[in-house]
Formats: C-alpha cells, sequence, structure tokens
C-alpha cells in the first residue's frame, strides 16, 4: 500500500506504517453470589419477644435499579414470585407470622425468603440466623 509522490520528476514511494490498535482489558465483574435453597430461621432484633409479631406482606416497595422503577411486592402463597408485575392468575395473599420472635421457613417456600431479600425496611426489624439448628 504505497503510495508514490512526485518530486522534482523522480517518484518517491511513501509507506503508510498501519495502524495497531491495542485491545482494552475487558472489566470482569465479580459473580453475584448464587441462591441457595435451603432452610432459614429469622429472628427478630427487639429485645422483646412477642408471642407473636405479624409482618407487612403487601404493599411493600423495592426501587428496581436495572429496570428504573419502584416494583411492588406482595406474598402470596400460590404465586412463584414476589413481584406482583410477575404475577398470573389469582393471588392468595398469606400472613408472615413471627412466633415467639422467631420465624422458620421452608426451602419450599422460596418466594417468602426472596421477598424480605428486596426489601431495606426489614433490616431494623430482624435478622437471618445463619446457622439454623
Amino acid at each position: 500500500m504505497a503510495k508514490k509522490q512526485k518530486t522534482q520528476g523522480v517518484e518517491v514511494p511513501v509507506v503508510e506504517t498501519p495502524v495497531v490498535e491495542t485491545p482494552k482489558p475487558k472489566k470482569v465483574e465479580p459473580a453475584k453470589p448464587k441462591w441457595e435453597i435451603k432452610d432459614r430461621v429469622y429472628n427478630l432484633k427487639s429485645r422483646t419477644k412477642p408471642i407473636s409479631y405479624m409482618l407487612k406482606s403487601s404493599n411493600v416497595y423495592w426501587f428496581d435499579e436495572e429496570k428504573g422503577y419502584e416494583r411492588e411486592l406482595k406474598y402470596c402463597e400460590n404465586q412463584r414470585t414476589p413481584f406482583v408485575d410477575e404475577m398470573q392468575g389469582d393471588q392468595r395473599l398469606a400472613h408472615v407470622i413471627f412466633r415467639n420472635g422467631t420465624l422458620f421457613v421452608e426451602k419450599e417456600k422460596t418466594v417468602l425468603q426472596k421477598l424480605y431479600l428486596y426489601t431495606t425496611h426489614t433490616e431494623k426489624i430482624f435478622t437471618q440466623n445463619i446457622n439454623p439448628q
């Protein structure tokens, strides 16, 4: 790919050097922790342990950064997701009740476990027992 230039009647070849782009390093994002299906135990943070304490299971909102808007959360026993906009068919609202300050959630009830993963106000109310016995 040489161009020729005329200089005083003599042709002088001009060689163009190709521009080589260096590849940009790829961003390596840390892998998100995989959701583990297991039994979980939640304990109330308050010093008092009431006989029963009921948490809100509807009209709970979570801001989804990917979608850019608030999404409503609701715990329904007959649904596969806690997000109202993804629910299909009838919705049978269920109660979330702590007994003696503790809530045991079986591994089969992943919707309930995920419901309180998304909400921020629950951090003030209860903690998750890391090693259920």
